[in-house]
């Protein structure tokens, strides 16, 4: 279950000019806006700010306001002080860990294939190929023996559904003990059509 929501951080303050009186004591230069900046998270990881929120506060007499309750002269100087206030950098760590996390899967996919692709060329007894049967199930052959030109396989006895989950029948006992040649072109063309969809190596 993914746990999503939001939460808000305190980002800063800045006392108001002395031209602004607080409406409830008439005391000037003693308002203080207080900024808060919201952000979205994911398993309580911030990923992005949302908005920012300001209230106020006369040192005075205590007297709170938020923004919409503010008079037209004070909005104007808070507003000012949400633009100068900055947020904190930690608000955009979920997003910085998702792009890491892209660029590594990136890198791990490319890697994988040119793993596979030096596979391919030179195969050796033990491999395993994940393949795709005419029927749209999913199961695997295992190399056993390798010539100049031909590869031999043993063919595992079960289908799966689903890709991802091919794991669950790549067991010794599951394998025929009968072995089928192919020829090293005829192994190349069924990964190019993506037959063939990986290949393990221990």
């Amino acid at each position: 279950m993914i746990i999503f929501g939001s939460r808000t951080a305190y980002i800063g303050s800045k006392i108001s000019s002395n031209s602004i009186s607080c409406n409830h004591c008439q005391t000037k230069g003693q308002i203080t806006y207080s900024i808060f900046r919201s952000h979205a998270h994911i398993f309580w990881i911030p990923v992005f700010p949302i908005r920012k929120k300001a209230v106020s506060e006369c040192q005075h007499c205590k007297h709170t306001l938020s923004f919409k309750e503010m008079s037209a002269e004070m909005k104007k100087e808070c507003h000012t002080v949400k633009q100068e206030t900055k947020g904190p950098i930690w608000q955009f760590s979920g997003l910085f860990l998702f792009i890491a996390l892209f660029i590594a899967a990136g890198f791990a996919g490319r890697n994988d294939k040119e793993n596979e692709t030096q596979y391919l060329l030179t195969p050796l007894a033990g491999d395993i190929y994940d393949y795709k049967t005419e029927d749209s199930q999913y199961s695997t052959m295992r190399i056993i023996h390798v010539s100049k030109d031909s590869v031999y396989m043993q063919l595992n006895d079960y289908e799966i559904g689903r890709s991802s989950k091919i794991y669950k029948i790549d067991k010794e006992e599951n394998y025929s003990k009968k072995a089928y040649g192919y020829s090293k072109e005829e192994i190349k063309t069924m990964y190019d059509q993506k037959i063939i969809i990986d290949i393990d190596r221990e």
